[in-house]
């Protein structure tokens, strides 16, 4: 053994006074346990902590020193260190943390065993250890505080990527509807142009039909009641002729077969009884002539409507849709029976039209196909009076017509409100 060298006392001085003043400038609590627990140096940093002096610390436990007058039974920091103590003697660091509630305060306390000075013999163990003990409350709450930031920006990322879904979810339903809108605006100028076609193939026909009627019919009689005139005018400057009362009483009968004929053609243009008495009297007339000028058809007629009851905007449509209606019924059904029912309530006006006849002979879809241009003009003239049209039919058990038209005041025949 080495003699001790008494000069290097001093140097041995100066150096533990600098590594005390080192342990005090800790903020970390920092003891020299004996292998039972016991204090046998402590910091200054106790009394900073409001433990005790150095002087007081020294010979109690670290359980004592820490939590003075503690009667819990189950305190963690006893548990703690009583489960570190032999682990130490093991030559095995240690480490926990202790929560209290009630300071809301976060201890860590770290526990490290002491070798021998002689690296020689690594066998021989200092059986002490050191104990730090750090006030890590502020980084415990950070690290939560962390946590909870993480877990509101991960619910507010879900939300907002839920929004984000939800946003573009609502675009592209947009998008297709201005897309289905675009394709019924362009399907609706195709089907107003369609109809203008023909509206003016339809006025030319009506016209040619007129200008017919007009040369065959009236042109022929005025021609005849021309001559007949005139020579009764020759017979009055010669009366060796005979009378002339003959040919004046056949050109007043040719008059009024004249004035008939054009009463019958201004009657097919637009029926007085339309204008005189009202949409539903028009209604129950052409039922009657239609079933005059179609025999083998039994008309039944339903209508309860009263005239006042029909606004004006919609009495001309009313009153072309029932022609067209029946005119299909007499060129298209093969129907024995045709029901017309006319009739107004709380909702409005309702018409239907339906037969018995032999039914559509394809897909109700394909209702051009049968009829022509003729269920494109209802379903126009429904729409633009604010009405909605609707066909049913199968094969073999007739066809159903319906034009309903909401009536949410109640108008009268003169298109007032009352």
């Amino acid at each position: 053994m080495r003699p001790f060298n008494e000069s290097l006392l001093p140097l041995i001085q100066k150096a533990k006074q600098e590594w005390e003043c080192t342990a005090d400038a800790l903020s970390a609590i920092v003891c020299l346990l004996s292998p039972e627990g016991i204090v046998l140096r402590a910091n200054r940093v106790v009394e900073q902590w409001g433990l005790g002096c150095v002087s007081a610390v020294i010979g109690k436990t670290a359980h004592a020193v820490l939590h003075p007058d503690c009667s819990d039974l189950h305190c963690g920091v006893a548990a703690g260190l009583a489960a570190a103590l032999p682990r130490l003697q093991e030559g095995n660091a240690q480490e926990f943390e202790y929560f209290a509630a009630q300071s809301n305060q976060t201890l860590q306390f770290v526990l490290r065993p002491m070798r021998s000075g002689d690296e020689t013999a690594d066998s021989v163990r200092d059986s002490r250890s050191v104990l730090l003990v750090n006030d890590v409350s502020a980084l415990r709450q950070a690290q939560q505080g962390l946590i909870e930031g993480n877990a509101n920006l991960e619910v507010r990322v879900r939300q907002r990527t839920r929004e984000l879904a939800d946003s573009n979810r609502e675009l592209r339903n947009e998008v297709a509807r201005r897309q289905q809108a675009e394709r019924e605006l362009l399907a609706s100028r195709n089907n107003l142009a369609l109809l203008s076609e023909q509206l003016i193939q339809a006025q030319e026909q009506e016209r040619r039909r007129i200008a017919l009627e007009l040369h065959d019919s009236v042109g022929q009689s005025l021609s005849a009641i021309k001559y007949t005139l005139e020579r009764a005018i020759i017979m009055v400057q010669r009366p060796e002729l005979g009378s002339p009362e003959n040919a004046l009483t056949s050109a007043v009968q040719r008059i009024h077969e004249t004035a008939d004929g054009i009463r019958a053609i201004s009657m097919n243009l637009r029926p007085p009884v339309l204008d005189n008495l009202g949409a539903a009297s028009a209604t129950v007339w052409f039922c009657r002539e239609f079933a005059a000028t179609y025999p083998h058809l039994t008309i039944l007629t339903d209508i309860s409507a009263e005239n006042s009851e029909i606004p004006a905007r919609i009495a001309t449509h009313l009153f072309r849709c029932v022609q067209e209606l029946l005119n299909n019924v007499a060129k298209h059904a093969a129907a024995n029976t045709v029901w017309v029912t006319l009739q107004r309530d709380a909702a409005g006006l309702r018409l239907e039209i339906r037969d018995d006849g032999q039914g559509m002979a394809g897909e109700a879809t394909d209702h051009s196909k049968w009829l022509g241009s003729g269920i494109r003009n209802l379903r126009e003239r429904a729409e633009m009076t604010g009405g909605k049209f609707s066909l049913t039919s199968r094969t073999g058990s007739g066809a159903v017509a319906e034009i309903r038209w909401p009536l949410v005041t109640k108008e009268t025949c003169e298109g007032k409100v009352e």
